[in-house]
Parts: structure tokens; C-alpha cells; sequence
């Protein structure tokens, strides 16, 4: 059993709109808008110790732009763009919970392709995860999570 619970937490972006060290840039406006959203991982202390921003999108995104055009209600892919934590093990305890969300209660989900920043942090993680590199953009890489 779990010991971290998922919650979304687009509508109190007081507990996470100071902290993103990925996409620092992006706002509350567009990290919530129709698309758009913001998961927590939560403690069983009531803490979060992560946080991961996607979109759907109606195409695999290969930049922020791109994800700002083809961001949809509508869309068949999950594009997590952002994940931070605050404690070993939680960016990949909030994937996995993520995944599994989409996996098994989202019907109208045909992907998962990440808008990853081009860093060897992030490489690393996606690859330690199991997720395969799809496309390497000018700026970000795509990783896709089966």
C-alpha cells in the first residue's frame, strides 16, 4: 500500500504555483487553463512532496508553444510537461500514479509523451523509469510511457 495519495490540485495553486523549477515561466493562467491541470502528491501526513503539470494535447508537443496550440480538452495525449518533489522517490511515485490514472480510468487517453527539458537530470529519470525517448526536439525531448 501506498503510503502517497494523488490529488488534483489545479484550483489551490497556492501550494505549488512559487515552486516549479522546470517551467518557472509558465503561470497559474496557463497551467490551469481548459486542457490543463496540476496533480499533488500527497503524504499521509497531509504534505505534498510532488507535483507534475500536463496537458491534453491533439498532437505530441515539441515545444511549450506547440503545447499551448494543440492543448484540447479533447485530446487523446497526456503531455506531463512539469514534475518537481521535495523528496527522493516522490517525481516517480507521482508518474507512476499518474500512469496508472490514465491507464485504468481514462478511456479517451491513447498516449503519454512527455515535454521534457533537454538536461541529463531529466534523461536520466525518464530512462530509470522505463519511458523510451521518442523525439529529440530543438529544445525539449519527447519520452514515452507505455
Amino acid at each position: 500500500m501506498s503510503k502517497f495519495t494523488l490529488k488534483r490540485v489545479s484550483d489551490n495553486p497556492s501550494l505549488w504555483s512559487q515552486d516549479d523549477p522546470v517551467r518557472p515561466e509558465l503561470d497559474v493562467k496557463f497551467k490551469t487553463a481548459p486542457g490543463r491541470g496540476v496533480f499533488g502528491l500527497q503524504d499521509q501526513a497531509g504534505a505534498y512532496r510532488a507535483f507534475l503539470c500536463y496537458a491534453r494535447t491533439t498532437q505530441v508537443p515539441a515545444s511549450v508553444e506547440e503545447l499551448e496550440k494543440y492543448t484540447s480538452t479533447e485530446g487523446r495525449i497526456i503531455v506531463p510537461y512539469t514534475v518537481w518533489s521535495y523528496q527522493k522517490g516522490a517525481g516517480r511515485e507521482i508518474i507512476n500514479k499518474v500512469l496508472w490514472k490514465v491507464k485504468n480510468t481514462d478511456v479517451n487517453v491513447d498516449r503519454v509523451v512527455t515535454l521534457s527539458p533537454q538536461t541529463e537530470m531529466a534523461r536520466k529519470f525518464h530512462v530509470r523509469n522505463e519511458a523510451s525517448e521518442f523525439r529529440m526536439n530543438e529544445n525539449t525531448v519527447n519520452f514515452e510511457w507505455r
